[in-house]
């Protein structure tokens, strides 16, 4: 890896180019197939499923990209079968999804009657934006073609990105926005498992005096203003800087085209401050911002607004460019443009999908019903009993039948998705209630605890802390698909399917309450906030959060159990970044989605109806606060150079079991100084344990070395006794030195 310094004349300042190289992945031909492990598939509808590898590439605090550019060099593997991408689809079978069955089938005839490499480019940006201070790109590297015609493969060991950039200047509110975020550890998820160049952002990103965010923000119509006050006063005591702000205060105050825009301005202006923002009120008194994913299409290549605009909270929660940069950067009002109509990948705007905030609603302007649902929250958030807070109510229904209507599709069953959270032990099957399709021809193989019925998804929730269901929705219900007959030809086909309910509006009141469930809604349009629908209902009974789709629910071929696995992951299993926080394992989630297959519309489409700051489990989880036991240095001479070398560090001072991040090594011509920022002179990366300090054999000063480990918490421990290279005779003063090292170790 290699920085480059030019000038550039017409910027005003200086232009960088930093060039990284990418390695392919470990691969291997079995049995005529193309393995390899942890790859993504970022490839057209119908094209080669070749795959890739995506990064996240972490560049200075603020820097411009001006463009990217991919190299590399292919050899030819041999010859072998692969087969095409899947066209994503929506949880619906209708006209729509003929439409895109169609278009697949003429994509895959036009790809694999060619004679050229698919994909043509050894890379490409998926992505660009910022995880709160991180600067980065998220790209994917092709170290994979294929020719279908000759069905041969071909193979690049190392993908070269070279990306252009510029700083802003000193003065400009870009620079600004990022000084504010300088000291910010607030997002846990930036880490060498998730930015590939570290090290430079080790450098770039080092922080002496961490700072976390701690604010709640409640946005939220004056009239309401007291409905809160309940919850307010739970997160103060919590140790929260709660700040309630009327949406009239940002009308008046933030700059903006519209109230969605002002909104999301004032919460950008904010964010060293936020971790969690609580929007209060109807659509009508608490606007949403809809996404067009398709270019210069609002009502979606299918002619239908169930498919879009699609309302989404995305738009707050992801704060690091403004919206002439990011959401709407080809100013045509349309925010969000991600594909043209075949699901391309050459959107018309640049949106971020690294959340910088968590983002939750309660999507009422009925003073007495936020009471409600503030008390119930509070309620959820400090009670411990693991036996509610663990069990789970699952219900799947069938999505699709295989072939149905002579499309020659897969079966596709909404229990699968249940069951790989349970086989995966996300959650635990001894607590669980599973309900799965067992009526008419061709029910459910799958055994469970009883069948679904509308009855039975009624009778099953109680004292149920999780709630997740997979079936077919509308605004005000989700319902089952059951093949009810069939004509004579063994096709199931639409005419001959019932679609019996399994839970309605109306039944939400008879649902446990008292012990409420965070639930994951898999159904199109019950998140749908244009009306008081099944999400919202839920709410307000039933649920202590509710996710859900204010569109037509999506499905990728690439990550079929999507968001809900993640999430569920996320809160339940993987609490060492989320802590059991509901909207911290939401945000995380949308991140593994969209890290593993790139589609954004279910990014887009589900939202959190609640209070992100909610706990699962009624108190914080996996969190670690404890520091590191301090290493132990030792200083010799290796020609001109000092080498500096300490023990591994593998516990922390409560003697427990953990694992170091890095460590990061100081030097003073001082002999009791305290380190700091300007003191580090580097830092390697665990297991590494030394460190050359080149030529300082050859400086006329005497240096004093401490060394700090910190974990993959952030915390730092001690400072280690301190190694001394001396060139001259010191007095040593033990009232000023003692309190810095143990022992000292000259060299001569």
């Amino acid at each position: 890896m290699r920085i480059v310094t030019v000038c550039c004349a017409f910027t005003f300042c200086f232009a960088d180019i930093l060039d990284i190289t990418v390695p392919a992945p470990t691969f291997d031909i079995e049995h005529g197939r193309l393995v390899v492990e942890n790859a993504v598939y970022f490839n057209v509808p119908g094209a080669p499923n070749v795959p890739g590898r995506k990064v996240t590439i972490a560049l200075p605090p603020g820097a411009i990209v001006e463009s990217v550019h991919f190299h590399g060099r292919r050899e030819e593997v041999g010859m072998l079968l692969i087969g095409p991408t899947e066209p994503p689809m929506p949880f619906t079978q209708n006209s729509e999804t003929d439409q895109i069955i169609e278009h697949y089938a003429k994509q895959k005839a036009y790809f694999y009657a060619s004679h050229e490499p698919y994909p043509k480019t050894y890379g490409v940006l998926f992505s660009h934006g910022g995880i709160r201070r991180q600067r980065v790109l998220d790209i994917v590297c092709y170290h994979f073609a294929y020719k279908p015609v000759s069905q041969t493969l071909y193979y690049t060991p190392n993908v070269h990105v070279e990306i252009h950039y510029h700083m802003p200047r000193p003065e400009s509110e870009r620079a600004q926005f990022w000084c504010s975020l300088m000291n910010d550890i607030t997002y846990g998820g930036c880490d060498e498992n998730t930015i590939f160049n570290w090290y430079d952002a080790q450098q770039w990103y080092y922080v002496d005096t961490p700072r976390q965010a701690n604010g709640y923000y409640v946005i939220i119509p004056a009239v309401l203003l007291s409905a809160v006050d309940t919850l307010v006063a739970h997160r103060q005591n919590q140790g929260y800087d709660v700040h309630v702000i009327t949406r009239e205060y940002i009308e008046t105050n933030s700059v903006g085209n519209d109230t969605p825009q002002k909104i999301r301005n004032y919460l950008r202006d904010n964010i060293a401050d936020i971790a969690y923002a609580l929007l209060v009120g109807s659509s009508t008194d608490m606007p949403w911002r809809s996404m067009v994913p398709f270019n210069d299409d609002p009502d979606s290549p299918y002619n239908s607004t169930d498919y879009s605009p699609i309302p989404s909270d995305l738009y707050y929660a992801e704060l690091t460019d403004p919206d002439s940069l990011s959401w709407d950067s080809d100013g045509d009002g349309y925010y969000g443009e991600v594909f043209d109509q075949y699901f391309n990948l050459v959107g018309d705007d640049n949106p971020d999908y690294h959340a910088d905030i968590h983002v939750g609603r309660i999507p009422y302007s009925s003073e007495s019903i936020i009471q409600d649902i503030c008390e119930k929250i509070v309620r959820f958030d400090t009670t411990t009993d693991l036996s509610f807070k663990t069990a789970s109510l699952l219900a799947g229904a069938l999505y699709y039948y295989e072939n149905e209507n002579n499309t020659g599709c897969t079966r596709n069953d909404g229990a699968d998705y249940l069951e790989q959270l349970l086989n995966s032990g996300v959650l635990d099957r001894a607590h669980t209630v599973t309900l799965y399709e067992k009526g008419g021809r061709d029910p459910c193989t799958y055994t469970c605890t009883d069948s679904l019925t509308r009855a039975h998804m009624i009778s099953y929730w109680q004292q149920r802390g999780i709630m997740y269901e997979c079936h077919h929705g509308g605004n005000v219900e989700y319902a089952r698909k059951v093949w009810y007959w069939d004509n004579g030809n063994n096709v199931p086909e639409s005419f001959e399917m019932s679609w019996p309910t399994a839970l309605h509006v109306d039944d939400v009141y008879l649902l446990d309450n008292e012990y409420p469930a965070t639930s994951f809604l898999r159904s199109c349009l019950c998140g749908n906030p244009d009306v008081e629908g099944l999400g919202t209902k839920l709410l307000r009974n039933g649920s202590s959060a509710v996710i859900s789709s204010s569109r037509v629910c999506w499905m990728s071929g690439l990550d079929r159990g999507g968001i809900p696995h993640h999430f569920y992951k996320r809160l339940m299993q993987d609490t060492i970044v989320s802590n059991g926080l509901i909207g911290d394992a939401y945000t995380l989630a949308k991140t593994d989605f969209m890290d593993s297959c790139g589609f954004w519309i279910p990014a887009y489409h589900y939202n959190l109806f609640g209070d992100p700051a909610t706990r699962q489990f009624g108190t914080l989880v996996g969190i670690d606060n404890t520091p590191p036991s301090a290493p132990s240095i030792c200083t010799e001479k290796s020609g001109a150079d000092i080498l500096l070398t300490w023990n591994t560090v593998a516990t922390d001072t409560l003697g427990s079991t953990e694992t170091m991040d890095c460590y990061v090594v100081y030097r003073s011509t001082a002999p009791d100084f305290v380190p700091g920022l300007s003191d580090s002179i580097g830092m390697t990366t665990h297991p590494d344990t030394e460190y050359v300090d080149v030529g300082a054999i050859t400086s006329a000063q005497d240096y004093y070395y401490l060394v700090v480990a910190v974990d993959a918490a952030a915390n730092k421990s001690k400072k280690s006794n301190m190694g001394c290279v001396f060139h001259k005779d010191v007095n040593e003063n033990p009232v000023t030195t003692h309190k810095n090292w143990n022992e000292r170790t000259a060299i001569q």
